[in-house]
């Protein structure tokens, strides 16, 4: 990173990044604001300029990434919304929710292990976030799930709830297994290697098990 900052938006962009890969390493309790400075090499002084402070900063953390999720989602979620449920439509969301998983979490792995933190701690940095942007991303998801149940293209017993969460979690615990680099990493490395072959099965497990 760059010791030259050129504007406050630059600095809290900097901070951001800094923060992130802190946070994940160390937790929130563990970084200190000085740390913080160091590694952005911003003014420590714009941490509460532009956050109110460390807490503040963890929770913009999660709030940016959050976001940039809603931002990939809402378009999967409009096509849905805006054409008649088929199979071929249902498999295509699958697979674009798949692949959507799967490149955030390569790209920001720092923030997948701050809200598996978050989780185990039970949320108490995040939950406003989850209910304000992601549970509402899940509720569509939910909807196109049930769309699909009534034309009778996804088994009627099926709990959206489930499918999801086994969806979402069985791809970031790949990952967080991955990265332990126990021997069962051995086992998986050309999946490693070949994203696009990891998509295909996680897709292949789940839509085999989901539809009629």
């Amino acid at each position: 990173m760059s010791a030259k900052i050129n504007s406050k938006q630059d600095a809290k962009k900097c901070i951001l990044e800094a923060a992130a890969k802190l946070f994940s390493k160390c937790g929130l309790d563990k970084t200190s604001t000085r740390d913080i400075s160091k590694d952005s090499h911003a003014n420590i002084s714009l941490i509460s300029y532009h956050f109110g402070g460390k807490e503040g900063l963890y929770r913009e953390v999660i709030r940016e990434f959050a976001e940039k999720v809603q931002a990939e989602v809402d378009p999967i979620i409009r096509e849905f919304q805006d054409k008649p449920m088929t199979k071929e439509l249902f498999v295509k969301e699958v697979k674009t929710m798949v692949n959507n998983i799967v490149e955030m979490r390569i790209a920001h792995p720092e923030i997948s292990i701050i809200l598996s933190r978050e989780k185990i701690e039970g949320m108490p940095l995040s939950r406003d976030v989850h209910e304000e942007v992601f549970y509402p991303l899940i509720k569509n998801f939910y909807n196109m799930v049930t769309a699909a149940q009534a034309k009778n293209i996804v088994r009627a017993g099926l709990n959206p709830a489930v499918f999801f969460i086994m969806l979402s979690e069985g791809i970031m615990g790949f990952y967080e297994m991955m990265d332990c680099n126990t021997s069962i990493r051995k086992d998986c490395e050309d999946l490693i290697q070949d994203r696009q072959a990891f998509k295909d099965q996680v897709v292949d497990i789940f839509l085999t098990g989901v539809l009629v």
